[in-house]
């Protein structure tokens, strides 16, 4: 039996290479060599943790039971750190309690009322006793009157004090409490159609051609007024059977939360492509195709950072661009590079190179993020540019703190 196997931390570590592979995942220990070249997410991401625990990017990327499986028949051992029994110390909660007070209770509300009733049973006791002659009926009434008074006055002065005091301590709750206010929910972090363990078939519901070979794919949710559950930053992973071989890859839909009923991926074609040419290219109005999401460690959220900066392969939706430029000058920035641009181009030319980086991207900060996406020999030199810049350079799995972020 493989988890008859045990290895130390050190044993896993000598294991760091492409051709010498093994990671760890939930304490077990698996040899992925065979697998390396076959990833779909590419060699650099399991290099990186290559002889390490891979938990946590294993679970940020949202592997499928698919996955799960494939990462099972490599399994060889578990890892000794995840053979040791770790005692849980217990916590004991102390509560220190306030010692009794001998005297009137401390509530400003209530410290007067007792000091007043005892002060007039004080002065209402001698008066009875001093008037105690035989021959006087008429000071002997007012005498008992007085402290009858008295008594009356303390019973009613004891109930007072008893409603109005307010003890203290965190097992007592204020007499007000500012009623908190909530914030509306942020639809694009609501649950919809999406699974990120499982793929489901969606039915194309139209195709349309934005250029000789760049379409948009609708795909039908199954009701109107559904949501795909797509957080802004994440993306979804389509999968197809080529040549008997499944073949999965990533993509961002165009679509939102905000557009019920309906999920739009733009995808630019490539003949020779395993999945555009080989599938995408081939697809008809109510082929099923399935997905699976979200994916990524981007959840983007209002306010996360104040500039961001993006290099992307391929001018597509330039249409779409152009018009956020024009309409937010102040906040949107546009700049297209050609390779061989025709006569007349008023854009850039040739490579983004870390000169082109500096005059149109935000500076390095705490606030500024750039993203990357792209075929892997650009993202690896654009990554390399922006690290001369004074970027911080990321981990092959991406993270949401990390100043650059290749999807």
């Amino acid at each position: 039996m493989p988890e008859s196997n045990i290895f130390s931390a050190a044993e896993i570590a000598s294991h760091a290479t492409k051709d010498d592979c093994w990671i760890e995942i939930r304490g077990k220990v698996y040899n992925v060599t065979d697998y390396v070249r076959d990833h779909p997410g590419g060699i650099d991401v399991l290099i990186d943790t290559a002889g390490k625990d891979g938990t946590e990017a294993y679970d940020d990327v949202g592997h499928s039971e698919d996955a799960d499986e494939i990462l099972q028949s490599y399994l060889i051992g578990v890892a000794a750190e995840s053979k040791k029994a770790r005692k849980s110390k217990a916590v004991k909660l102390v509560q220190e309690s306030s010692p009794l007070s001998k005297t009137a209770p401390t509530s400003s509300s209530s410290a007067n009322v007792p000091k007043g009733v005892l002060a007039s049973v004080a002065v209402a006791a001698p008066a009875y006793y001093a008037f105690q002659i035989p021959h006087s009926s008429f000071l002997k009434g007012f005498a008992i009157a007085s402290v009858l008074s008295s008594i009356a006055f303390f019973a009613v002065g004891k109930e007072l004090a008893r409603f109005t005091h307010v003890e203290e301590g965190f097992g007592r709750y204020p007499p007000y409490r500012a009623q908190r206010r909530i914030a509306p929910a942020n639809p694009h972090f609501a649950k919809g159609f999406l699974d990120a363990k499982e793929y489901k078939p969606l039915k194309v519901s139209k195709i349309t051609k934005l250029s000789p070979n760049v379409y948009k794919y609708t795909f039908a949710l199954p009701l109107p007024k559904d949501v795909i559950g797509l957080p802004m930053g994440q993306h979804i992973s389509i999968k197809a059977t080529i040549d008997g071989k499944a073949v999965i890859l990533s993509y961002t839909p165009t679509s939102n939360n905000l557009d019920a009923g309906v999920l739009d991926v733009v995808i630019k074609i490539y003949p020779d492509g395993t999945l555009t040419g080989k599938y995408f290219a081939g697809l008809k109005v109510g082929d099923e195709v399935l997905l699976r999401g979200p994916k990524g460690a981007l959840k983007y959220a209002a306010g996360h950072c104040k500039h961001i900066g993006m290099i992307a392969d391929d001018i597509i939706l330039r249409s779409e661009l152009e018009r956020y430029a024009r309409q937010y000058p102040k906040y949107f920035k546009l700049w297209l590079m050609l390779d061989s641009p025709p006569v007349g181009w008023k854009g850039g030319s040739g490579f983004v190179t870390s000169e082109v980086m500096k005059e149109r991207m935000p500076a390095p900060g705490p606030d500024t993020k750039i993203m990357l996406c792209g075929p892997p020999m650009m993202v690896g030199a654009a990554k390399k540019g922006l690290v001369s810049l004074g970027f911080k350079e990321p981990a092959a799995v991406g993270k949401m703190a990390d100043e650059i972020f290749c999807f």
